[in-house]
């Protein structure tokens, strides 16, 4: 590995930013506020200097001398990715990246920037039951839900194993998401807007029938937004409710019926979501009768229409082999501007 070059002299250990795979009452997790690059397990605050510029305070080192120094791709040969959820968070990018073995070009180093970005016309929306605990978001675009609301983003700037890693992830080969391009993504770096590429669902998303209206998260900002917004225990106890799954689910799973049942589901769910992927082993029979449950009954209220089927109307979805191979036509250099 190359030695230090240019870090912020107060880098922040990534795990102080909790992740929603290990911290489901916390989805999709917080972000910091500002520009940053999470280097391995640190992650260092960026200064935008002008144009496609980044430096690390402290150093006045730029970011992509650090990139050619330790022999990693420039910005400019990266792919810009959309991350409106779990995404933003460093400590799950560091989590995807060991769970679904990276492989840095360096051989050595993990490095994302990540820069901060707004979405006009677009919100976030709960879409389904995550078998992690917790009710994962979907982007939403161009619908009376959110049509002047501008939402609060970040972008992911990969290299292609990294990408690799985000697809494997999602599960794009499934088709639990779709890679597309998304025009009229603002980097706050920049004047211009940029077409980025991100991840749509191929469910759709959940509609209170309490509420007339999708849920939101409270931890994702969004200006103008049309829907109430909630946390994720506050979310999971409203279905819970709402669609009188209550006693149900304590029976499966033996947890009481309580005001804590929300927050107990999503560690029940979690512990068996990750002793199947650290054993090979099938989870409890309880666990896959609680998420068909909460699948049967959502899918009882949910929007008629879809961002993939928007996104598709502009060709602009790929299939699974270009989200693999994008080569150098999604590269922030080349990828085609998004309209205003």
């Amino acid at each position: 590995m190359a030695g230090p070059i240019g870090l912020d002299a107060n880098p922040c250990e990534v795990g102080h930013w909790k992740p929603a795979r290990t911290f489901p009452d916390l989805y999709p997790g917080d972000c910091p506020d500002h520009d940053y690059v999470l280097l391995n397990d640190r992650v260092h605050a960026l200064r935008h200097e002008g144009g496609a510029t980044f430096s690390i305070p402290g150093y006045g080192t730029e970011l992509d001398a650090l990139l050619v120094a330790r022999g990693l791709p420039r910005l400019e040969e990266r792919v810009a990715v959309l991350a409106y959820g779990a995404n933003r968070n460093p400590a799950t990018l560091r989590i995807k990246h060991d769970n679904y073995g990276y492989r840095s070009p360096n051989g050595a180093d993990l490095c994302v920037p990540v820069l901060r970005a707004t979405l006009a016309d677009a919100d976030v929306a709960g879409c389904g039951i995550h078998g992690q605990g917790y009710l994962y978001g979907e982007l939403l675009l161009r619908t009376e839900y959110c049509r002047g609301t501008t939402l609060e983003a970040r972008v992911c700037m990969v290299d292609p194993d990294q990408l690799r890693v985000l697809n494997d992830s999602e599960g794009i080969r499934q088709g639990d998401y779709r890679l597309a391009r998304i025009p009229g993504v603002r980097l706050a770096a920049l004047d211009e807007p940029i077409t980025a590429v991100g991840y749509v669902a191929g469910a759709r998303t959940w509609v209170s029938p309490v509420l007339g209206a999708p849920l939101g998260f409270a931890s994702v900002a969004a200006s103008g937004r049309r829907y109430p917004s909630m946390t994720a225990t506050e979310g999971l106890d409203h279905v819970l409710g709402t669609l009188g799954l209550r006693a149900d689910v304590a029976r499966i799973t033996g947890l009481d019926d309580d005001d804590r049942l929300a927050a107990n589901l999503a560690k029940y769910l979690n512990g068996q979501w990750w002793y199947s992927l650290n054993t090979g082993r099938r989870a409890i029979p309880g666990y896959e009768r609680v998420l068909a449950l909460f699948r049967t009954r959502m899918s009882e209220s949910l929007l008629p229409v879809r961002t993939l089927d928007h996104l598709a109307e502009l060709g602009g979805v790929l299939d699974a082999e270009a989200a693999y191979t994008p080569g150098r036509s999604l590269s922030w250099a080349t990828a085609p501007p998004g309209p205003a």
